[in-house]
Parts: C-alpha cells; structure tokens; sequence
C-alpha cells in the first residue's frame, strides 16, 4: 500500500464533494470527476506494493543533491547540473 497516494485520494474524494455541496454550476460540474479520480487513487493505492527503500549509488559514486545524478566522489560539481557539491560528504 501507498500511504501517500491513499491520502492525496481521500483528499481529492473530499474536494470533489465540497464541489458537489457547493452546488455552483461550473464548480459542480467538476464534482463528479474529482469524486472518481480520488476513489480511483485510494484503490490504485492498495495494489501498489510498497518500494524497496533508497537506491545505493554505484561504486565510487554519490548522489547529487539537487538533480540526483551520479557523481564520482572528490568532484566538486556535479556534470549534469553543475551544482556545486558539499564538501566532506561521502
């Protein structure tokens, strides 16, 4: 299960209804679809299995963080983005 996803439905579900009480013709017109996308994520969200956990970057490697890309470790930047790599983490 996807909690997250679970969530963002129920909400989406509850919107959809505030639409539907609020009873403004263009608001109530979307009432009926945000109703449905929402039940349709709280149950995608059950037969979602949950993820594995974080991805170990490759030998010799760390994560950048601020696009995610690879970078060899003692780079001071990173080459997809350029952002500038801190210092001591490994």
């Amino acid at each position: 299960m996807r909690p997250q996803l679970f969530g963002a439905g129920v909400l989406v579900v509850i919107l959809g209804a505030v639409f539907y009480l609020l009873a403004i013709p263009l608001v109530f017109f979307w009432s009926i679809p945000f109703a449905a996308g929402g039940a349709v994520m709280m149950v995608v969200s059950l037969l979602i299995p949950e993820s594995a956990g974080p991805v170990e970057p490759p030998e010799g490697y760390r994560f950048c963080p601020f696009c995610s890309s690879p970078v060899k470790l003692g780079a001071a930047r990173c080459d997809h983005c350029n952002g500038i790599q801190p210092s001591g983490a490994a």
